[in-house]
């Protein structure tokens, strides 16, 4: 290279020093149009992928005890009201299609307990008919469900 290369290169390159900015210009942002879409998103792969519990629109009146005894939360549950209707698993059936339902129950998932959720007004010959079925469709493990009482001091 030539000496007024060299020169020439010195010049070009303390110009382009001068000229160039050090930072940027303008920093990077994130677009709220572009978040909104995103978040919206997301929001609905989780509603959509979720399961939603629901119970029937049924009100009972758990009996009154003085022990409880928690068991599994995924037990097989029949509900029987004071109006006469039997739910199994939240689904409304009847007294007579009651132990095909428990049997199938039973086949599909034979470790889970039975709750029996009898309104306190249910006579206890229909709880013990439902006992008696699920005796038959093979299932042992089986709690009356009842609400908690004040504990009471024995003297």
């Amino acid at each position: 290279m030539k000496h007024s290369d060299i020169a020439h290169y010195r010049q070009l390159n303390s110009l382009r020093r001068r000229f160039m900015s050090r930072g940027r210009r303008f920093p990077p942002s994130i677009e709220p149009a572009a978040m909104v879409d995103v978040v919206l998103l997301v929001l609905m792969f989780f509603m959509i992928s979720s399961s939603y519990v629901t119970r029937p629109g049924v009100e009972i009146s758990l009996p009154v005890s003085d022990r409880s005894v928690g068991i599994q939360m995924n037990a097989m549950v029949v509900t029987l009201t004071r109006n006469g209707l039997v739910f199994f698993n939240d689904q409304r059936t009847n007294l007579d299609d009651l132990p095909a339902a428990l049997e199938r129950a039973r086949i599909e998932n034979p470790d889970l307990p039975l709750v029996i959720e009898a309104d306190e007004s249910v006579t206890v010959s229909t709880q013990m008919k439902v006992v008696g079925q699920a005796n038959r469709a093979g299932i042992l493990d089986i709690a009356l469900a009842t609400r908690g009482g004040e504990t009471r001091e024995e003297f």
